[in-house]
């Protein structure tokens, strides 16, 4: 079983994101990410401890893999590359 998320660059998960939902605003999918990027290099948590997973977080505010999907791992699930190397795993 895979268990770690698929890591993205960001233009890439946006194009993506926008061909799956061709109704949302660039912008606005932009600026949600970037929240929630911002949110995860300062070090912001989830209420349960754990790293916020930043895809969801983006959609469902500032929260966790697991409490977001009620999930344990990722499977074919995106996580935005926050850095040269892969994103966390």
């Amino acid at each position: 079983m895979k268990s770690r998320f698929t890591a993205i660059a960001l233009d890439d998960y946006i194009e993506k994101h926008l061909r799956a939902n061709p109704d949302v605003s660039r912008e606005d999918v932009r600026a949600r990410l970037e929240f929630a990027i911002a949110a995860h290099k300062a070090g912001k948590r989830c209420s349960c401890g754990a790293e916020i997973w930043i895809v969801g977080s983006a959609e469902a505010g500032l929260s966790c893999f697991t409490c977001i999907t009620g999930e344990k791992y990722p499977s074919d699930d995106y996580e935005i590359a926050i850095n040269q190397s892969a994103a966390r795993q």
